[in-house]
């Protein structure tokens, strides 16, 4: 068995990127964060297959942030940009040795929050990988 989330997580924050957001990827937020943000929140991997052919099952969930909005179309518009590489069937590739064969849009939450005593926007987006191990 071997780990690839880091394999994983870089692929998916190039495509995000790619996909022009504008908006920073952390996987530990600093403490002088700059609005808006997406923050890789969890990551759950559930190992499937035989000892000749491994097969992870990765519970993404990405948190995007923003403060002081007035008009949540931003915040729709970049999820939205999100969702089209979650509905791209092979999304983008992975290194050593790993392959997606499948992502799937688990669901997206909304929410108004509290953090650091200031109000926040967010949306929480789950994605599903299943993803071969070729090595």
């Amino acid at each position: 068995m071997k780990d690839c989330r880091t394999q994983l997580v870089t692929a998916f924050i190039t495509a995000i990127d790619a996909k022009s957001t504008g908006l920073t990827v952390y996987t530990k937020v600093p403490k002088s964060v700059v609005y808006p943000y997406l923050y890789l929140t969890e990551i759950i991997d559930i190992e499937n297959g035989n000892k000749n052919q491994f097969m992870y099952s990765y519970d993404v969930s990405l948190e995007l942030v923003y403060k002081d909005l007035t008009d949540k179309t931003a915040m729709w518009t970049a999820v939205d940009l999100i969702k089209q590489i979650i509905n791209n069937n092979v999304p983008f590739s992975l290194t050593g040795g790993f392959a997606i064969m499948e992502m799937t849009l688990v669901d997206t939450t909304e929410a108004e929050d509290l953090l650091n005593s200031q109000e926040v926007d967010t949306t929480t987006i789950r994605v599903k990988f299943d993803i071969e191990d070729n090595n």
